[in-house]
């Protein structure tokens, strides 16, 4: 699919999952993350499976298995703030790569509990990024 198409698509899926007020998709839990664009400005929300570890979420950048990063993910690696949203509140996060053995370990994790990424990997040339999205605290 090009480009163009694949961003209009995952944005009309993305309304309709926040419509619906999906918890859950393809038997994982969602949380819904609004980042800032750090060209345009403005506010897009994306609904996210994740995976839970203490305080954090643990998300893959896998953008649906597209060849490219996902917007929310650039916008964070910008150094853009973050909010999630999750049975019912809303929490400040920031966001940051984990690398290493600690990202074999939640990469295993979140393929045996969230989602078959591996083969989202498979397909792409990029290394999809295991993402820690964490609170920010004041």
């Amino acid at each position: 699919m090009q480009r163009a198409a694949f961003v209009r698509v995952n944005r009309v899926v993305n309304i309709v999952v926040r419509r619906l007020g999906l918890r859950r998709f393809r038997g994982g839990d969602l949380l819904f993350l609004t980042t800032t664009g750090r060209r345009s400005g403005q506010s897009r929300t994306t609904p996210l499976l994740y995976l839970r570890r203490d305080a954090d979420w643990v998300v893959a950048a896998s953008n649906g298995g597209a060849d490219w990063e996902p917007g929310w993910w650039l916008n964070l690696r910008a150094g853009r703030p973050g909010i999630v949203e999750v049975a019912g509140r809303s929490v400040p996060v920031s966001g940051s790569e984990v690398t290493g053995t600690e990202r074999e370990q939640l990469w295993r994790e979140l393929n045996e509990h969230v989602f078959d990424y591996d083969g989202y990997q498979a397909r792409v040339s990029r290394r999809i990024a295991v993402v820690v999205l964490a609170p920010v605290t004041a």
